[in-house]
């Protein structure tokens, strides 16, 4: 494979992102989005898929997933998701994993912000627990409100998470799909005033062993985007390129 046309829902700072990391694999790139941006792409006021498309990126936001992703795959396209927090409405994996089975096009959830996605997957079915702690600066979770010191605003299930703060915990719900079972998943938020950067904490205890994965994330221009999920992302499609696969 030598270069590759790309359909981006989405046309902000992700999107920016990721054509800047993939300028060189990229033929022919186009975007949808609701209003006409600066990104160097063909800008596609209502959303189709161009016959020459050979990947569709979200890179919008849970609902950009639910309105197009479905289309992505009745037009036998892959389809990458970096929204994951849309899988957490059960209606939309069903719809999804129904079109699959007969369709061509696979669907690829990239790790995101979060790590250590590959020793989960490997000990997935000897897990006993798992427990993300999130922590991040009030502007990373939309507060405008001050804070004097770090605050739990949040402890409970993924599903919960995910409607609480829709833009901001789709690393919660990437987990929970490595994990498989919602009920071994727990997710506690902290809002700390005194950090600039978001960090995760993964607690994993299993048969196999226990393991805390910990790292701290700098944002991007968007403070409620994570610059490594964009990274993630291009990380991901990079793989389709390569010959020998390490990893995952």
């Amino acid at each position: 494979m030598d270069k590759i046309s790309v359909l981006l829902i989405g046309g902000g700072n992700i999107a920016h992102i990721l054509l800047n990391e993939l300028g060189h694999r990229i033929r022919k790139s186009y975007y949808h989005d609701l209003r006409k941006t600066d990104l160097e792409a063909t800008f596609l006021e209502s959303f189709l898929i161009p016959e020459v498309t050979d990947i569709v990126v979200e890179c919008a936001g849970i609902n950009a997933v639910k309105q197009h992703g479905i289309e992505a795959i009745k037009a036998g396209k892959d389809l990458y998701i970096i929204s994951s927090g849309a899988f957490s409405d059960p209606k939309f994996p069903t719809e999804l994993l129904n079109h699959l089975k007969s369709s061509t096009s696979k669907v690829f959830v990239p790790s995101g912000a979060i790590g250590g996605l590959d020793i989960i997957r490997a000990v997935r079915t000897r897990i006993s627990s798992v427990r993300l702690i999130m922590t991040k600066p009030p502007s990373s979770l939309g507060y405008k409100e001050r804070f004097s010191e770090p605050q739990v605003v949040f402890e409970g299930r993924v599903e919960k998470a995910i409607e609480r703060f829709p833009q901001n915990v789709n690393v919660a719900v990437t987990l929970l799909l490595a994990v498989g079972e919602s009920a071994k998943v727990t997710v506690k938020v902290v809002v700390d005033p005194t950090i600039d950067r978001n960090t995760h904490e993964v607690e994993v205890k299993s048969s196999a062993g226990d393991y805390k994965i910990v790292h701290e994330n700098k944002p991007s221009p968007n403070p409620k985007t994570s610059y490594l999920a964009a990274l993630s992302l291009a990380s991901c499609i990079n793989r389709r390129f390569d010959r020998l696969v390490v990893g995952g």
